[in-house]
């Protein structure tokens, strides 16, 4: 058996991947089943019988076959396409199944992490920043899950910018099912990968692991909603423990949605309102920095151009700022905000607060 098949043997008998690591670092791999059997003496006698099980072995002839048939690709520590973040993480997966395509420059990814009952200014928020790297080559990571997780994927898809998902489960379980579509989306648009063998249904025990590879996988994890004790705190010290850097959306003190962004920002993580400050922080990711659009304003009128430059030299403006400025009755400035905002020159951020779309 080839030391990558023999991989994907361990990997199909539930064999720990920290076990799994330990041989490829200590044994000859090419040779496994005609080593010395004194050489797994300090094996448990479980581990021991899972490997020689010629049950096991049998059934893993099947398994191999539904691979193939199935189409999952696989990539091993052993081979070229490799995800290059993963490489040097602590427990770094022995194997990944995966659809759609790993690419070399997936090193330029940033993770999505938050509640799965997120509110309406986390899914707004989310939006915002994941749209600011529309016109570059960074890519988003995140789970596959409810709220956040499927907010930064769809977001993803919509503008072009490549999603990479990451399951708790086997490649062929879609959970939750009603994700169905943009897991259908993402394997021909972007990347699923999991490290568990085919058939593992989505218990609760192996999101945390799953975690770890979300923010292996990335630069940096950005953290949009959390509460103090949660999933999305496990991630988030996982990537602090792998030297990820890690950025924070703030939010309300009185919100049990915010308790873990707020006291993360508080302990030092970067505050993050847009996507530059992800950009500007990251050094590999400063030549990607977004291109924005550049606004034709010869379509517009004269007090709309006027309206769409005041914005774009005063960010955050609100109709009664732009109103008392350029000196325009209030009831044209909100109706001019509506036909800009229509037209997709400007945005209400909220409180009715507007930023340009362009320069």
């Amino acid at each position: 058996m080839k030391k990558r098949e023999l991989l994907i043997y361990l990997n199909f008998i539930y064999l720990q991947n920290s076990l799994i690591l330990d041989f490829c670092e200590n044994l000859d791999m090419e040779n496994f089943f005609d080593l010395d059997r004194k050489i797994f003496n300090k094996l448990s006698k479980k581990n021991y019988d899972k490997i020689f099980s010629p049950k096991n072995l049998e059934s893993f002839k099947y398994y191999k076959e539904k691979i193939i048939k199935g189409s999952y690709k696989v990539s091993t520590i052993y081979d070229k396409d490799y995800p290059e973040n993963l490489k040097n993480i602590y427990d770094k997966p022995a194997l990944l199944f995966y659809k759609g395509e790993i690419e070399e420059d997936d090193k330029y990814a940033i993770a999505f992490i938050g509640a799965r009952k997120c509110t309406d200014y986390g899914k707004w928020a989310t939006k915002k920043i994941v749209e600011g790297f529309k016109d570059t080559n960074i890519r988003t990571v995140s789970g596959l899950a409810y709220g956040i997780d499927a907010i930064s994927h769809k977001v993803s898809l919509d503008n072009g910018i490549k999603t990479i998902g990451v399951l708790g489960c086997g490649i062929d379980k879609i959970y939750p099912k009603r994700n169905k579509f943009l897991y259908d989306k993402m394997e021909n648009e972007g990347l699923i990968i999991s490290e568990f063998p085919l058939g593992t249904e989505p218990i609760s025990y192996n999101f945390p692991r799953r975690n770890r590879i979300i923010s292996g996988i990335s630069r940096g994890v950005c953290v949009i909603e959390a509460k103090e004790k949660s999933g999305t705190m496990i991630t988030t010290n996982f990537a602090l423990e792998q030297g990820r850097d890690v950025f924070c959306l703030p939010g309300n003190i009185n919100s049990i949605y915010s308790k873990g962004c707020n006291k993360l920002i508080q302990e030092g993580s970067k505050l993050v309102m847009d996507a530059s400050d992800i950009i500007d922080e990251i050094e590999d990711f400063k030549n990607l920095k977004t291109k924005k659009t550049i606004l034709n304003l010869d379509l517009l009128d004269k007090d709309s151009v006027d309206v769409v430059k005041y914005i774009i030299d005063n960010p955050s403006s609100s109709a009664d700022d732009i109103s008392i400025n350029l000196s325009l009755p209030i009831e044209d400035v909100s109706y001019i905000l509506i036909s800009l905002e229509l037209k997709d020159y400007i945005e209400n951020i909220g409180n009715n607060e507007y930023v340009s779309k362009g320069d």
